[in-house]
């Protein structure tokens, strides 16, 4: 921990600690840190629009609720419910998100006007399984090869998961993304049933199966988890396969089990924080998840020092980084890196009082979304004094009200 200035110019920080460089503006961070911006590793943003559809369900009630909302949707609502959660986020300190939905090109547009970083991943799938127009596959091929090289918008190539693709679909998914040299996203045994299901029918559990076919690799987030041995852990540190570790999405649904985030941690598996959908979270609060995250597994564990505060920050920002394969840019405050940081208040009643000694812990235990009072990404102030700069909040929460009405009464 170093006190002082953090002086930025041109996006990137150039020098950290005490400065005595005149600046064209500045933020006065009296009573508060500055903590890299956090990196939600897996959501799927347009889905604020859904908040609230399908809650008290299992996932397998869950998915049928939400696809009869989902299959109604235009590029227009897609466009407006990513618009709102990009203001979720840059209000409670994340400035990069890490998406797999469809028409990303128009969560693309969310994320160049509210000024926050995405990395986005069309989603494929069988088309016999798919609401989307045309095949998914060449959708997200054309996406990708339209938004590469924007400097806010990461693409990439999205799998639903092994339950709603075929290994053709996976391997062509995984065929486009090395053509692009882009990474890959997808759901991976987040409940019991889809991985008996799959070894059922395939003879194998998914992540096997997924070896099998050539799909592992260092270029591949999987999300959830939740149900893998010990054996397969060491198969995705093999492979260089990041995981974006949800759990509240994976509580909330009672998908039983909790993912064993210290085995893959001891093991070399690069590990990530993620609130998933807002279907399943409700919220993008990362502050809210960072809590919960350590508080699950000091109670499973039956032991308090699985997980400490260090531990989990790091999952909300390097880790994340490191799983994107974007460490050298983002995910710390170091000179040369991007600038993407937040500003969090320590002077609320629930963080008083405060020492030094103990910041890890209050940011990890005591402090909220709602404590941060400014976000900067890539240098550019979106959020100063708890307002907004890039977007009229106002505006974007009526414009989402509307639409998610207009979709309930279709």
């Amino acid at each position: 921990m170093v006190s002082g200035d953090v002086l930025v110019e041109e996006g990137r920080i150039v020098s950290v600690g005490s400065s005595d460089l005149s600046a064209d503006e500045v933020i006065d961070c009296t009573g508060c840190a500055i903590v890299p911006g956090l990196i939600n590793l897996h959501n799927h943003v347009p889905n604020t629009l859904l908040r609230g559809v399908a809650d008290d369900v299992p996932l397998e009630e869950m998915l049928p609720k939400a696809a009869v909302i989902d299959a109604k949707l235009t590029r227009r609502d897609v466009q407006v419910g990513a618009l709102l959660g990009c203001v979720e986020m840059i209000r409670s300190g994340t400035t990069s998100f890490h998406d797999l939905f469809y028409w990303e090109d128009e969560v693309a547009r969310a994320v160049r006007e509210s000024g926050i970083r995405g990395f986005l991943s069309w989603v494929t799938l069988d088309e016999s399984r798919t609401t989307q127009h045309g095949s998914p596959l060449k959708n997200a091929d054309a996406f990708v090869a339209k938004q590469k090289g924007d400097p806010l918008v990461t693409p990439s190539i999205g799998v639903q998961g092994v339950y709603a693709a075929s290994e053709e679909t996976c391997t062509k998914a995984r065929e486009i993304a090395d053509r692009h040299q882009v990474r890959l996203h997808m759901h991976l045994s987040e409940t019991r049933g889809e991985v008996e299901h799959h070894r059922k029918e395939t003879g194998h559990r998914p992540i096997a199966w997924l070896e099998k076919i050539g799909f592992l690799g260092p270029g591949l987030t999987a999300a959830h988890c939740v149900w893998v041995t010990i054996n397969e852990v060491r198969t995705l540190a093999r492979h260089g396969v990041s995981v974006a570790h949800c759990p509240v999405s994976n509580m909330k649904l009672a998908s039983g089990g909790v993912a064993p985030v210290p085995e893959m941690l001891r093991e070399g598996v690069v590990v990530g924080l993620g609130t998933d959908s807002p279907i399943s979270n409700n919220a993008m609060d990362v502050f809210a998840d960072m809590k919960i995250a350590s508080l699950l597994h000091k109670a499973t564990r039956w032991d308090a020092r699985a997980m400490p505060a260090q531990a989990v920050l790091d999952l909300a920002t390097i880790g994340a980084a490191r799983a994107l394969h974007v460490d050298s840019e983002l995910g710390s405050i170091e000179v040369g890196k991007r600038a993407d940081l937040a500003v969090v208040s320590l002077q609320g009643a629930h963080t008083t009082p405060f020492y030094p000694e103990t910041l890890i812990s209050q940011l990890v235990y005591s402090c909220r979304g709602s404590d941060v009072r400014a976000t900067i990404v890539d240098g550019q102030i979106l959020m100063a004094d708890r307002v907004v700069q890039t977007v009229d909040e106002a505006e974007v929460v009526s414009r989402a009200q509307e639409t998610a009405r207009e979709l309930f009464e279709a």
